[in-house]
């Protein structure tokens, strides 16, 4: 039920975004032969910016990453984790259908090969995620507010309730009872896995609550304290803010003046098309609803659509072409990947010395 409701609400969406651009299909073919003129007068100093402002965006989440590693006992250089994460960006923007869990899957397969226990990667990978989720929700909420799309208290209200929701369920998750037996439902799904290494599988078709246990032992290790977390959501804070910005930038680099609570509202139609997924990095959607946005607020239709390019032009093509190009070189960068299997280290007997257990060696 949940699956066909979340059907209806994309394909909704689908047909509003299809609807905006008919309902300005009629003005685009008048001002088509504006835009090129529009885009004849860019104003390259703010371009510039905006690509700055759009990359910086895009490291500062790539840090959060690597702070939230960190925090768990994996420490990793900063070049690598940046890496990672601008062929991740890649990954998850541009490939329809599988995007998002291409990219996590490539993700974890790279720290692995980078030493990094496969519990660590995937949960750190899901915690960046869902803080700069929260992060997004709780600012959005109280931007609206502040540009007076929503009353202020209602919209302190709500992110201050989502933002303690969040706290409260993470302390729940982080409950050794709770996270075992979530973990241990996991390993049952992930030992049918195909692909997986069957020694691994094995092992975890034997004892499964040995392997959960040993899962949600090192899970519990990434849990950063007062200050970790201050810094990763302050780093959050930022990386949305810096996107931001290259949208305003974006716009100034055509010249017409919008409010910038105008660009509130289209910032965040544009992240609610990505995270939509109903096309790769929100295309389509994206466009046609800062397009809307931004003709609504009395935009003319020709700058309005340039400003709409330029943006995506940067915080999408731009960035994916960027990380499609991180991907070819790690292709051939990145180190060869040792697979142990647990215990790492086997005994012959008591007081015999320990041996490394048999390896096996992937690429």
């Amino acid at each position: 039920m949940r699956g066909r409701v979340r059907t209806i609400v994309q394909w909704a969406v689908v047909l509003g975004g299809a609807g905006v651009m008919l309902w300005q299909l009629p003005a685009l073919a008048r001002e088509t032969n504006d835009l090129g003129a529009e885009l004849a007068q860019l104003r390259w100093g703010w371009v510039g910016a905006a690509v700055v402002l759009g990359i910086g965006a895009l490291v500062v989440y790539g840090e959060l990453h690597r702070r939230l590693l960190a925090a768990g006992g994996a420490l990793l250089p900063v070049s690598t984790i940046q890496a990672i994460n601008f062929s991740q960006n890649a990954l998850s923007t541009t490939l329809p259908a599988v995007g998002n869990a291409a990219g996590f899957v490539y993700a974890t397969y790279q720290l692995r090969k980078r030493h990094v226990e496969v519990a660590l990667a995937a949960w750190s990978l899901v915690l960046a995620g869902t803080v700069a989720t929260i992060t997004l929700i709780v600012l959005g909420l109280l931007g609206l507010g502040w540009a007076g799309k929503v009353p202020v208290l209602v919209a302190v209200g709500l992110a201050a309730g989502v933002a303690l929701g969040s706290w409260l369920c993470w302390g729940v998750v982080t409950r050794p009872s709770v996270l075992h037996r979530f973990l241990r439902a996991l390993t049952w799904l992930a030992r049918r896995f195909p692909g997986v290494c069957r020694t691994c599988r094995r092992s975890w078709a034997n004892d499964p609550d040995a392997t959960a246990r040993r899962i949600s032992e090192r899970i519990r290790l990434l849990r950063p304290n007062g200050l970790q977390w201050l810094v990763i959501t302050a780093l959050a804070v930022l990386s949305w803010l810096l996107d931001y910005l290259s949208l305003t930038t974006s716009v100034a680099a055509l010249g017409p003046p919008v409010p910038w609570s105008t660009l509130v509202v289209g910032f965040l139609v544009v992240q609610g098309s990505i995270a939509l997924q109903v096309f790769p990095g929100g295309a389509g959607l994206a466009e046609a609803g800062l397009l809307g946005v931004l003709t609504a607020s009395g935009v003319p239709v020709a700058p309005a659509l340039a400003s709409v390019l330029v943006y995506r032009l940067i915080n999408w093509l731009g960035l994916a072409a960027l990380g499609w190009m991180v991907y070819a070189v790690q292709i051939h960068l990145a180190p060869l990947h040792e697979h142990q299997h647990a215990p790492a280290f086997a005994s012959t007997g008591p007081g015999t010395p320990r041996r490394p257990a048999r390896r096996r060696w992937m690429t």
